[in-house]
């Protein structure tokens, strides 16, 4: 896989004619420093946004999200709130060195739901008519669930990355789905040689310090984009309005459709416990176009990690009206409570089975219990990516967020004339 690198200190001069005519770019981090990659990401969007073009960032790292922390502002309404609650994205967005920011906003247990939902297909298309950049910090996990297809995929990783690394191979399932790989954000040219010296501080050359906007930041909202895209026109842009996601309207006209948002939800540190019978959240370590990559995958953590892993087939749209694609999620380990899968994947990355970052964390209960037993060879020979589950041979498919998210699963396994029931997974220890 070959990537343009993109030093930080050059991204005022690569990053525009790179992202010139693409209307939704997704940044992935490939490294376990999300500090550093929090501060890329927000160089990208400055540097895109310098000759005056309009530029949106979303940060869609919903376990533990940082972008704000990077310019100063304290956490508020966001994304979840305005796709869960109905929050107007002009009321949650802000103006930050001429970038409009949204963060994530509340705590979601639904994150799948988050990133498939169709309105990114709407503001994909409203952003492409207004030549506006829409810029997603998402893992590789989160890119594979998303509803719409990127433009382009800059890659967030100061010495580069290896492409048979996990995340390498998530960034590989990307380019498989058909997202062109833009480049790479570095530290420098090339990797530093051993004992080079410490990592540069983020005000380095090409991108100096703003004291003065962070401190008013700091001190005073900032600007929504509403107010200021307005510019004194009759006739503003409203880039986020819901329902349209790209229509003209009159400041009046856009504050006199938009509901009252509700209270702003505070972030819990957990979610209310599952009912006992379920073992509903698991962690999303990899998404593969081909069954047999994700299968081999969950064997070697059946077999090493003693981790029990599914198999999820899912139909993502194609690009450009292809039709629907069969991606193959792999999820490990089925848990209580997300407390419990948080510390799994914690475990996960000490024992660098995953890079530190890579792992969402998914709320998916349902599985199909196969009405047979024994060893999955024949079953995965015929199309049905079966894996096994317990000391007595069951069988399960997939590990689904709903009941309908099981359908593409449910006509496969009718297709092999299969038997199989949906079912909640048990407490029964693996």
């Amino acid at each position: 896989m070959s990537a343009r690198p993109l030093p930080r200190s050059r991204l005022d001069n690569l990053i525009p004619p790179l992202v010139d005519g693409h209307a939704l770019v997704a940044l992935v981090p490939a490294t376990g420093d999300l500090k550093w990659a929090a501060a890329a990401a927000w160089d990208v969007a400055r540097a895109a946004a310098q000759h005056g073009r309009r530029v949106a960032l979303v940060d869609l790292w919903i376990e533990d999200p940082s972008l704000h922390e990077v310019v100063g502002l304290t956490p508020s309404e966001g994304i979840v709130d305005a796709f869960e609650y109905g929050v107007s994205l002009t009321k949650a967005a802000h103006e930050v060195d001429h970038v409009f920011f949204i963060a994530a906003g509340a705590y979601t247990a639904h994150p799948g739901d988050l990133f498939g939902h169709e309105r990114w297909k709407k503001l994909h298309g409203g952003f492409r008519v207004e030549g506006a950049l829409l810029l997603l910090y998402l893992s590789a996990g989160a890119l594979a669930r998303l509803s719409a297809v990127p433009d382009g995929l800059i890659v967030l990783s100061p010495d580069g990355f290896e492409p048979e690394s996990s995340i390498g191979q998530g960034v590989s399932t990307a380019l498989e789905r058909g997202i062109p790989l833009v480049g790479v954000v570095r530290e420098r040219w090339t990797p530093e040689p051993e004992g080079g010296g410490t990592t540069p501080h983020p005000s380095r050359p090409g991108f100096p310090a703003r004291p003065d906007v962070r401190a008013g930041s700091r001190r005073t909202r900032p600007a929504v984009v509403a107010a200021t895209l307005m510019g004194g026109a009759a006739v503003g842009w409203v880039l986020f309005a819901r329902g349209g996601e790209s229509i003209r309207a009159s400041g009046a006209e856009h504050r006199a459709a938009s509901p009252a948002p509700p209270p702003q939800r505070a972030r819990p540190t957990a979610v209310p416990p599952p009912s006992l019978d379920t073992l509903p959240w698991t962690v999303q370590l990899a998404a593969y176009a081909r069954a047999d990559k994700a299968l081999a995958l969950a064997d070697r953590l059946a077999s090493r990690e003693h981790l029990p892993a599914f198999v999820t087939p899912i139909a993502l749209e194609g690009r450009r009206g292809g039709g629907a694609a069969v991606w193959y999620r792999v999820l490990a380990g089925a848990f209580t409570t997300r407390d419990s899968a948080v510390l799994a994947r914690a475990a996960l990355w000490a024992h660098r089975v995953a890079p530190k970052g890579q792992g969402d964390l998914l709320r998916a209960p349902y599985s199909f219990s196969l009405a047979q037993t024994g060893r999955p060879d024949r079953l995965r020979a015929r199309g049905i990516p079966a894996v096994s589950w317990g000391a007595d041979g069951a069988l399960l498919v997939g590990a689904f967020e709903t009941p309908d998210q099981a359908s593409l699963a449910e006509a496969q396994l009718k297709r092999a004339h299969v038997h199989a029931s949906l079912v909640t997974r048990t407490r029964t220890r693996p």
